[in-house]
């Protein structure tokens, strides 16, 4: 098998993993505490960009996930997996609750 083979396989896996994390947050069947710990337990699903994860959030659109993320000091292109902790349990808080009317 050739390298170029295997970068594409490698990269077919990478795209697999990532949809079916944000499915599964779309879906309500994992939340974000789920989808950090998939992140930090695989690498596929830890070189999603975040902010795509937090768009999938039930209720959590485009605007709102950025804006939050902005307010918290979150560049839009920061991998899942290098959100920091205190970032991580701020982001959950604040899109636990009902958005702005």
């Amino acid at each position: 098998m050739s390298d170029q083979t295997m970068a594409f396989d490698r990269a077919s896996e990478a795209r697999e993993a990532i949809a079916a994390s944000i499915a599964a947050v779309r879906s309500g069947e994992a939340d974000l505490s789920a989808a950090f710990a998939a992140a930090d337990a695989d690498p596929l699903v830890g070189r999603c960009f975040a902010v795509k994860v937090f768009e999938a959030v039930p209720g959590i659109g485009k605007v709102r996930a950025r804006r939050t993320m902005a307010d918290l000091g979150l560049a839009e292109d920061i991998w899942l997996h290098q959100v920091p902790a205190d970032k991580r349990a701020a982001i959950t808080a604040a899109f636990a609750g009902p958005g702005p009317l």
